[in-house]
């Protein structure tokens, strides 16, 4: 009988396994393709009932925590491209939250300085193209947190696909889950909690310009909420001043806003760009990563069992067969690294295209002057300043008390 078809020395029965395991190997490797698939897209919910003007509640969405801190040096995460992202999102979340129709004023906000109804804070915990993912947290102006929750979404290529027409954010069914969640915690506090946030909120911006008139007006409890305890006269005068402020705020943030849209609408185009090249690299390097390692791991068996029959042969032909498989095991651990090493340059790519987004999506610096007063630096610098120059306008504008 033929022994190399049924072998009867161990040595020659030994290589035609390892033969058939390369073999598995192989095709386990070939199999490792890209599956192309395409998100269900959700539905975003509208109120249930009409919800009273005055119960419509200003959101804030504060720019999104970059999450730099988070990451560690295996990940391909660029901080020019996270700094951008952390508007990018929020700007996106803003833009379903106004077509849900349940919510005043939406705002992208730089930092919890500005007083709004509602606060939104995430924290992006991965984007690769791939997978989005991020935590959020919900706020009122009370200190009640809403929910703290962490979402995530992974597309398929079908996402990137550049026929697709009218394609929105790949990911919009993460804004979307936002908003639907945001609503229906709405919803279950009921209008006569929006309408206290709304006065609270009020009183809150009011003591910032005049605490010694405005804080006996709210109350503080232990664990940091805030409540109303009651309120001034509708006519009363620093109120009407108040007001007057707060809607000079609101003026500017809503300058901020165009800041935002703006930076979002320049970003838009490249950035899809690097969601798509990131998205096929991040794809492709796990693939080769993976079909790295398992020809790694094979190459190894391989190697290891050509020493062994080499070891164990009692003839010059096994001898020789297991130095042949040995030689196998050596050219798949090199097809292995060979494998790893072009993961790597993916990698790289994506870094390149990092460094080069950095320059398309630089913020312009939007000089502003009111009163002889230039506001200079970052969104966040520039509020600050705008601040300070409302006490000054809310000091010089206040009546003296003998004429009030």
């Amino acid at each position: 009988m033929n022994n190399y078809i049924f072998p009867t020395k161990n040595e020659t029965y030994i290589p035609v396994l390892v033969i058939a395991f390369m073999l598995c190997m192989s095709a386990l490797s070939h199999a490792a393709i890209d599956k192309i698939t395409s998100s269900t897209p959700i539905t975003l919910l509208s109120p249930t009932t009409s919800v009273p003007v005055k119960a419509l509640l200003d959101v804030g969405i504060v720019a999104f925590d970059d999450g730099l801190d988070l990451t560690d040096e295996d990940d391909t995460v660029f901080p020019e491209v996270r700094l951008a992202e952390s508007v990018y999102f929020a700007t996106q979340l803003l833009r379903v939250l106004e077509k849900s129709g349940a919510w005043g004023p939406a705002r992208v906000i730089p930092d919890r300085d500005a007083i709004m109804d509602l606060y939104i804070e995430g924290t992006i915990l991965q984007s690769d193209g791939e997978t989005l993912a991020m935590d959020i947290v919900a706020r009122d102006s009370g200190g009640l947190t809403w929910f703290t929750k962490k979402y995530q979404t992974t597309v398929g290529k079908y996402a990137y696909d550049r026929r697709r027409k009218n394609a929105g954010d790949p990911f919009q069914n993460v804004y979307i889950s936002i908003a639907n969640d945001l609503l229906q915690q709405y919803e279950r506090y009921g209008v006569k909690r929006a309408l206290e946030l709304r006065r609270l909120s009020e009183m809150r911006f009011a003591q910032r310009f005049s605490p010694e008139a405005f804080n006996q007006y709210t109350q503080t409890d232990k664990e940091g909420k805030i409540k109303i305890v009651r309120l001034p006269a509708e006519a009363d005068p620093l109120l009407e001043r108040v007001r007057r402020i707060r809607d000079r705020d609101h003026l500017y943030i809503d300058r901020m806003q165009e800041f935002y849209d703006g930076f979002s609408r320049q970003m838009h185009v490249p950035y899809q760009d690097f969601r798509r090249a990131s998205y096929d690299s991040v794809v492709k390097a796990r693939q080769l990563e993976k079909q790295g390692n398992q020809r790694i791991i094979a190459g190894i068996g391989t190697i290891v069992a050509g020493i062994y029959g080499r070891l164990e042969s009692d003839s010059s032909a096994g001898r020789l067969a297991s130095t042949t498989t040995a030689g196998a095991g050596g050219l798949l651990v090199k097809s292995g690294l060979e494998k790893k090493q072009r993961a790597a340059s993916y990698n790289e790519s994506v870094a390149e295209m990092g460094s080069g987004l950095e320059t398309a999506l630089a913020p312009e610096i939007i000089e502003l002057e009111d009163r002889t007063v230039t506001l200079s630096g970052n969104v966040q610098a520039k509020y600050q300043q705008w601040q300070a120059l409302l006490l000054q306008i809310y000091a010089e504008e206040r009546i003296p008390p003998e004429n009030e």
